[in-house]
Formats: C-alpha cells, structure tokens, sequence
C-alpha cells in the first residue's frame, strides 16, 4: 500500500482486519517503536525498568493484553514512572477510551513527564473530536511548558471556527462510487472527466489501481478502469489528470525500472486511449518515496509530495520545472522544496494546484489541524511567494480523514473523499460539494478547440500556448490530440490573452482570444510562397506606429518561427482601415510594417530576410462600415516569401 498510504495506516487496519492480531501487531509495532531500550526513562526503580525493559523486547512475541499486563506491573512497582503509560495507551490504540484511561491514570498519580503526558491525552481528545476536553487539559500545562502558550492560541482558534462552521454539504456520487474504496478524486477543468484512485483489499493487502468517470447528462457514471495503465500485479494509485485531460500522472510502485519503492509516471491521453506508462525519470524520481503528482495548468510546473531531504519534518511539498518536448513527451528539472509557509514539522501530501496557477490546496496533519488529515489552502503571490498554510474550516475538516480533493475550473464545485459514515460496508467514497465562496481560487474559462491542416481538414498535432499579453511566461501550453486535433484551452475568466498555435512545417497561427466564445477551430498551412498569417497580438496606440509592450509575446513567436525555418524570407504588410486620407493611411501602414521588422531585426533575425510595406486601405478584409470591421481590417500579416 502506498498512496499516502502511510497516512492511512490506522484506517486500513480497521477497515479490513480490524479484529485480526496481525493488524493488532502491526499496528502496535508501528506506535511502541519509540519506546526502546535507548530513552532515558523516567525511574531509578531496577524492578519497574526491568519489567518495562523485558516488555518492549518482547513486544513482537506476545499480545496486547500481555504487553499491557507486564507494563502495570512496571506501574505498581513505580507509580510515577510515565513510559508505561504511555505504552498501554499506544497499545490501545484501537480503543481510545482505555488510552484516555491510562493517562488520566497518570496524571492522577502524579507522574513524571506531565507536561508530555497532558500532550498526549489532549492529541487523542482532539483525534476524537472532543476539543473542549483538549482544552481543558492543556489548560493544565505548567508555565515552565515549551509552547504552552502557542499551543493554548491553536485551540482558541480551534474552538472559534467550530463555533462559526463553513457551509458544507456534501453528497455521495451515488451512481459513480462502488463498495470499494475511492480515494484522491480529481477532475479536469470542465467538470467532465473525473479519475480516482480505487483499491480492492483482501488477505491484508490492498491492489490500488486507476478508474475514471465521465459526465452523462449531468451525472456522472459509474467508475471503470483506465485498462491501459492499471497492471494486474502493481499497485497503481495517487493520480491526478491535468486540467485539459491530457495528461495523467499517477505513482506505481516497485515497478522494474523504477528508481525507488514508488515512483512517479504519466500518460499521454491520444482520441481516448491511454499511452503506455512513462517514468518521469531521475531528476523526479529517487531512492525516496515520490507522490501525489499534480501538473499545473500551465504545462509548466510540477507538484508532488517526497520525504527526501531537506524536510521541515515527515514528508514535505516539493515542485520543480517541467519542459513539454515537441512530441508532447516531458521533461523535468531539479525539484524544490516549497518551504516553510507550506510545510509543517508534520506530514503534508497530496499537492493538488488548481487551473488558477496560484490556488494550492493540499492534506496535512500539521498546521493548524482538527486531528486528521486536514485539506488546506496557500495562495502564491506575484512574487512567486506562497502564503502561509490556512485551514479551510470546520466541517469540512474535522477528527477525521480527508483522503483527496480537487476543484473545478470554476473553483465553485469540489470533490471530496471521505469514509462513508452512514454505509460503512462501502468505505471511502467520493462526494460533490459546493465550496464556499472564501476559499476559492480564481475561476478559469475552458475553451474546446481542433486543429486542422487547411488542405486536408484533418485534425493534427500541435503545439498550443496561451500566453497573457503582459508577461512572458505562458499561461497554458499543452498539444492537440494527434489523431483528432482537439485541445482544451484552461485560461482566467478576467484578462487579455492571445493564443498561439505552432506545428514544424507549417506557418503558425495567432488570434486573440474571445472568452465569450466556447469553441476554436485553427487551421494550419504549409510553408509555402503567398501563405500568410494575420499577426493578431500585435498592438500599435491609436494613429501610432510605436508597437505596444503587449506585442512583446508575438514578436518573440515570430522570431521563433524564423529561427526554426532559416531558410524562410517574410514580407510584412501593415493594413488600416478608411478612417483618415489614403495617403496618411498608407504611411501609417508602412511604418507599422517597419516597426515590426525593426523589432525582428533587433532580436538576430537577417534584415535580408525580411520586406516590410504598407497598403494602406486598399485590401479590406471586413466592411468599414462597422467598428468590428474596421478592427479587422487594422491589421499587420506575414507572407511567405
């Protein structure tokens, strides 16, 4: 078991063998490690460190109700002597009651260690979801405690957002979950692809495997399984599908050429069907333990979870680079970690960065936390800082798990996974809730688009990059679907943004891009003489010649273009509408087309490849008579040459 599945230790065990020793054992092993025969203990008493000393070496070999026998008789030898209680409340786990018993226990006695002990009892109060009793205990911490004060602040804001509850409503998507548990949902940024993690559990193991859903009239189907990426011996798991679709990442465990126990692959989705798994490679993957991928909108960027070092403590968020080659395949850089404002000294997993390139959402047991894996947000600022970690509130977080979140592209819609508390034969399941209008993201708008080839009108593999028209970093890049053309473009539902389309061997496509609009076809033409492109991201103030600082992003494309084609020669041709004299109107023209080649000059490319002149009013493409019109036929185009 892998998933975060180190997080589910305690749920798993109780799940599918929670009367069996074995799970007993492995999970008393799992909570007595600390207890070895190396602590300085808390008693000089020879008989009770004998005692306690012979347990802990024996504590593979006998029960539970043994080990907690042998460890009261260390009590009864030296009533102050705290690791035996402390050990029978680790040993029952399982059954709280007894371990709040034990400690009270303890604190009655007036044992050693009662800062520690109160500590303890008040963690398990708070796993229980009996706060005010926490509270109340760790009101009792002496002054001389480490902390105290910090600790007291956690638990008034504990109490304050209990007494001032988030909305939150979910409901179980019935016709989609199974008797199985579903885990780590996440959906595209249309709300029209939905993948989870599903496991089957039976001799104490568990086989994870990918499944996905797809809406149908408004509803989800039920979960089937992603045959191309599941293997009948691996587990399979933690996935996450990109914003488009395209892509999906997800984590396989002890695969042959993997670089540890799990790694990190991803699949390219071609008109519906799955590639075959890739592995990220070394620069991603490690001898540690590498999940939760999540690949930002963007294209661009990489989230993940890994306990390699350095970590702020368990397992960390890290992120690092990505590169989309020119057959869609990726590459990654030298992750990072995201540091101190994200991770606690606690485990933080399950990164899932929203379509917005700035909303993080992400699982902690850190931070400031209810008692079980709690969903939290950190916003990136334009700096490129990330806010400091913030609860998304109560009920939403609670005593219990989370086990996966994600968000539409609307930021309005989420997806939850948690154990179904009112069938618990069906496990975890997935639910759809509507989130609170606080800890949204920035919602996107998709757009559906196809790209075809204009002689043949059949749809092709391209490049496709979104970018806004004040900054150099893309905003979007993906590719189209190699066999039928499509692509989803992911983009904010407030600014400018142009679009760019690129395949080699052929003139690129540029268009500004009206959110009002749903769908986009592009149609692409071979580099031949006499084809030409309108450069529609190229912007000039008002009867001005002077490019404006928004045409930076086309310049460079069409400078890429040359570079990419040294043998290609361009004419450009500026174009005015009929406002204004025929004469003024084609100076202006020409000393826009001018403009622009100074520009390409300027940045490498041969003077001798370019022509530039103006013509003026003289080639309409729309009618004058209207303002759109005459914005169409304000333009500036490059023909080959």
């Amino acid at each position: 078991m892998y998933l975060c599945r180190q997080n589910k230790i305690v749920i798993v065990m109780n799940i599918i063998i929670r009367t069996s020793l074995v799970a007993v054992i492995l999970l008393f092993a799992y909570n007595t490690y600390s207890y070895g025969q190396k602590q300085i203990l808390s008693t000089a008493n020879k008989k009770a460190k004998n005692i306690y000393t012979k347990a802990i070496e024996d504590r593979y070999k006998i029960s539970v109700d043994e080990f907690c026998s042998k460890m009261k008789k260390a009590i009864d030898a030296d009533k102050m002597f705290v690791e035996p209680y402390w050990a029978i409340a680790d040993a029952n786990n399982g059954d709280k009651e007894k371990s709040i018993e034990i400690l009270e226990l303890a604190i009655k006695n007036n044992a050693h260690r009662k800062d520690e002990t109160l500590k303890k009892l008040a963690n398990i109060l708070k796993n229980m979801g009996r706060y005010g009793e926490a509270q109340t205990y760790l009101r009792q911490l002496s002054d001389t405690c480490k902390g105290r004060q910090t600790i007291l602040d956690e638990y008034d804001q504990i109490m304050n957002m209990i007494e001032h509850p988030v909305p939150f409503s979910p409901q179980n998507l019935v016709y989609a979950n199974t008797t199985k548990d579903e885990y780590f949902p996440s959906v595209t940024a249309d709300d029209k692809i939905l993948s989870v993690t599903m496991s089957s559990m039976g001799n104490y193991a568990s086989n994870e495997d990918l499944y996905w859903s797809k809406k149908d009239g408004g509803r989800w189907t039920a979960f089937v399984p992603i045959k191309e990426l599941n293997s009948p011996t691996f587990n399979e798991g933690s996935q996450t599908i990109s914003a488009d679709g395209r892509y999906m990442f997800f984590v396989a465990c002890n695969m042959p050429e993997g670089f540890g126990s799990c790694d990190i692959y991803y699949s390219i989705c071609t008109d519906g069907v799955w590639s075959k798994p890739i592995n990220a490679g070394k620069s991603l993957n490690t001898s540690y333990w590498e999940s939760n991928p999540s690949l930002s909108s963007s294209g661009d960027e990489l989230f993940f979870t890994s306990n390699r070092p350095p970590t702020y403590g368990g397992r960390d968020l890290w992120h690092c680079r990505v590169e989309q080659l020119s057959d869609g395949k990726l590459r990654f850089s030298n992750p990072e970690n995201l540091g101190q404002a994200v991770n606690s000294p606690q485990d933080d997993y399950a990164p899932y960065i929203h379509a917005d390139n700035r909303t993080l959402y992400f699982l902690s047991k850190g931070h400031l936390n209810f008692g079980g894996s709690d969903i939290f947000v950190s916003r990136r600022g334009e700096d490129g800082k990330w806010s400091k970690a913030k609860n998304i509130g109560y009920p939403i977080n609670k005593n219990t798990d989370c086990y996966g979140f994600t968000l539409n592209g609307a930021g309005d819609k989420g997806y939850i996974s948690l154990l179904n508390t009112d069938e618990k034969e069906r496990g975890i399941d997935v639910y759809e809730f509507r989130l609170y209008e606080e800890a949204r993201p920035s919602s996107v708008v998709c757009i559906k688009g196809r790209v075809e080839i204009e002689s043949t009108r059949v749809g092709t593999f391209a490049t496709v990059e979104i970018f806004d028209y004040l900054r150099k970093k893309p905003f979007f890049l993906s590719h189209s679907d190699s066999k039928t053309g499509e692509f989803t473009l992911i983009l904010p539902d407030s600014g400018e943004y142009g679009l760019n389309v690129r395949k080699p061997g052929y003139v690129f496509y540029s268009s500004k891009i009206d959110k009002t609009k749903d769908t986009l076809y592009v149609l692409l033409s071979k580099i031949e003489r006499g084809k030409s492109v309108v450069l529609d991201n190229i912007f000039f103030a008002f009867d001005s010649f002077e490019l404006d600082p928004k045409s930076d992003n086309e310049i460079d494309r069409l400078v890429s273009f040359l570079k990419d084609n040294p043998s290609v020669a361009i004419e450009i041709v500026g174009h005015t509408d009929n406002i204004g004299s025929e004469k003024r109107n084609r100076v202006l023209s020409e000393n826009r087309a001018l403009s622009v080649k100074k520009a390409l000059v300027a940045k490498g490319i041969d003077p001798s490849r370019l022509v530039a002149k103006g013509l003026g009013m003289s080639a309409p493409v729309a009618s004058n008579a209207t303002e759109e019109g005459r914005q169409l036929n304000r333009r500036v185009e490059c023909v080959v040459r």
